[in-house]
Order: C-alpha cells, then sequence, then structure tokens
C-alpha cells in the first residue's frame, strides 16, 4: 500500500510539472459585439485600437477632423491620425477622443496609424508615413510606412507623448511598407518581440500574383524597451511562415499576459467576410504559433455563435491583459458609419486541481 501510495504521489507530482497546453486557452466563446457608441465612434473611420494594461486609456487611428466632431462622411479627413480617450475605472464611461499631439498636421497626406501600447505603458509603437526631421529621419524619406514609437513619462496621460523616434533602417526594410507593429515582452526571459506586417517591393515571401503582399514578420531585441527604441537595437526581422498566407495578413494582436494567442487581419481563403479575424495558439512562448483559424470557428468550437456579419470587414483586434475582452473595428451594419469600434467579452475557466 506504502508503495502503491508513493507511486501515485510521484506519478500527480510529474503531471503537475508537465506544460498544460490546454490551460493556456481555457476560455470560453466571445459574446455577441457591442458597437463602443457615438462618443468614440464618428460618421469616419475609428480602426486598429490599443489598450493599455489597467485597460483606463484606448488608443486608436480614426480621419476625424482634428477641429470639430464630424456631422458626416464628408467632413473626414484624408488620412488616418492618432487619438486618445480614457476612464477613471473599468467600469468608467470613455472621455471624448482627442488628437494625439504627435499627429501629422491634419491637412497632411501621411497617415499615423495602426498604434501598439507596450505592458508599462509609457511608449506607443506605431506605423507612419512621415518623413521624419534632421534628428530622426525616415528610412525610406517618406512616403512608405515605416514603424515609429514615442515616449511618455506619465503612463495614465492619453496626451502625453515625446517626438517620435524612427525604430531604424535594420527594422524598417527599404522601399517596402512596415505596418501594424504589435510588441510583447516575455516575462520569463526578458526578451521583446515586434510583430509588424511587410509589404516587399518587389513581392516577398508568402504574397500573392494580386499584390497583397503583407505579411507577418517578428524582431527580437534583448535589451530593455527604451534602449531597443532609443538605440536601434532591433535584430533584422524574421518572417512568420506559420502566420502568413498567401493572401494579405495584416495587423496582430496578442495575450500579452502570456503571449500564447495571436490574432490576425486576414483575407485568406475561408474567410467569410471581406476581412476577417483569425487566431492562432501556441502552449508555451518557445514554441511555433499553430495553424490559424477562423474566428467564427473558433467561437462555435466553443459552443459559442459566429461573430462577423459576412459581408463586413473585421480587423485589427486587441487584447486586454487578462485576455478575457477584445476590442476590435468593423464596417458591419448598425454603426456610426464607416469603420466603428467594438468590444466583446469572454471568461477564462478556472479549473479546480
Amino acid at each position: 500500500m506504502k508503495i502503491n501510495f508513493l507511486k501515485a504521489t510521484l506519478v500527480n507530482l510529474a503531471l503537475l510539472s508537465i506544460p498544460l497546453a490546454a490551460d493556456s486557452q481555457n476560455f470560453g466563446p466571445w459574446q455577441s459585439p457591442s458597437n463602443l457608441g457615438s462618443v468614440i465612434n464618428s460618421p469616419c473611420n475609428e480602426m486598429h485600437p490599443t489598450i493599455s494594461k489597467d485597460s483606463l486609456n484606448l488608443i486608436f487611428s480614426s480621419n476625424r477632423p482634428f477641429d470639430h466632431k464630424p456631422a458626416s462622411a464628408a467632413d473626414c479627413l484624408p488620412a488616418l491620425h492618432l487619438w486618445g480617450s480614457q476612464r477613471a475605472a473599468v467600469n468608467d464611461s470613455w472621455s471624448a477622443p482627442r488628437p494625439l499631439p504627435i499627429n501629422m498636421p491634419s491637412t497632411s497626406t501621411y497617415e499615423d496609424h495602426a498604434p501598439n501600447l507596450s505592458t508599462d505603458g509609457h511608449w506607443l509603437i506605431f506605423h507612419s508615413q512621415r518623413p521624419g526631421d534632421s534628428d530622426n529621419p525616415s528610412c525610406n524619406g517618406g512616403g512608405y510606412r515605416e514603424l515609429w514609437a514615442s515616449h511618455r513619462h506619465d503612463s495614465g496621460d492619453v496626451l502625453d507623448w515625446e517626438t517620435p523616434i524612427n525604430l531604424g533602417c535594420t527594422l524598417n526594410a527599404p522601399f517596402a511598407d512596415d505596418a501594424g507593429p504589435n510588441i510583447w515582452q516575455d516575462p520569463a526571459t526578458g526578451l521583446i518581440n515586434l510583430y509588424f506586417t511587410r509589404d516587399l517591393t518587389p513581392l516577398g515571401p508568402g504574397t500573392d500574383t494580386a499584390g497583397n503582399g503583407f505579411d507577418v514578420y517578428v524582431s527580437t531585441c534583448t535589451a530593455d524597451i527604451s534602449s531597443c527604441i532609443r538605440r536601434n537595437l532591433w535584430n533584422a526581422a524574421a518572417f512568420e511562415a506559420n502566420l502568413s498566407s498567401p493572401a494579405r495578413d495584416t495587423r496582430t494582436g496578442i495575450r500579452r499576459r502570456d503571449g500564447l494567442e495571436m490574432l490576425i487581419t486576414t483575407n485568406r481563403a475561408g474567410s467569410v467576410g471581406n476581412l476577417d479575424l483569425w487566431v492562432a495558439t501556441k502552449a508555451t512562448a518557445q514554441d511555433a504559433w499553430s495553424t490559424p483559424i477562423d474566428l467564427n470557428l473558433d467561437n462555435t468550437n466553443k459552443g459559442g455563435a459566429a461573430l462577423p456579419d459576412t459581408t463586413s470587414n473585421d480587423g485589427g483586434a486587441v487584447l486586454s491583459w487578462d485576455g478575457e475582452t477584445m476590442f476590435f473595428y468593423s464596417n458591419r451594419a448598425g454603426g456610426q458609419g464607416g469603420n466603428d469600434l467594438y468590444i466583446t467579452a469572454r471568461r477564462k475557466h478556472h479549473c479546480a486541481r
């Protein structure tokens, strides 16, 4: 009896030491999305949100005019710019959005787009077509999309941003669009992973003959985030074959608490709408990404409902720190006009041990 008890104890200890892949993805289905409403959305485009770790800062792209609330799509600007809103507590309402001070002028046709906050909230990484200045020039002279970053001292102030810094020509490829950044730092190793999408000229790996050449790439940096950005310490970007397809693969969103879930905006074969959200997972941070599946299928596999309207775009998703809330944009029917920001939630299953 003592031997059997000892054997059983050793087996149980061994099982507890094995990484449980199912635990890392132990979430229920996403619920029906809700529009963020007329305070955040407008008749113009609201896209590519990012949310702070405490969920009190919301930054997104919009082509609404800087100086007044648009009455119709006729008021919208030709280029997207960065906007911010904040709230005092998670259950409070969002403040009226305001343009970030790092935007190009409202008369500019250079876009500032696809913001992504670092986990500590002190850095905002985005892509821009700006030419830069003598201190921070563009790698391609402006016009191409490149990755830029801005720092703030107060991580709670949505408007406290410094002059943007170009992320450097090792990272920003010549004669290519580098866009849609998504940053995650491995808490175990400190390694910083910067995912983004690249459209090469001429067409690069994973692209199709129609020129929808955006694919997913990743760069890493072993220093602290401030040094990575200020000293341009990024490694050359590597093509992420598991996340890319022959179609258009753009803005990604990672579950930042553990880095084990990735959302991709894509129109790859099997998509329901023009642009859909697909999801990939991994068991540990060191593993390769799984083959992505449409979020509709993932949701129905978990007993939920299909999420996107079949004729709509759904993209630019970002997950909250705990992975239980998702913000994304959509042009589905019933919105304020153009692309609107939406929110949906799910629950994490807590299994007894």
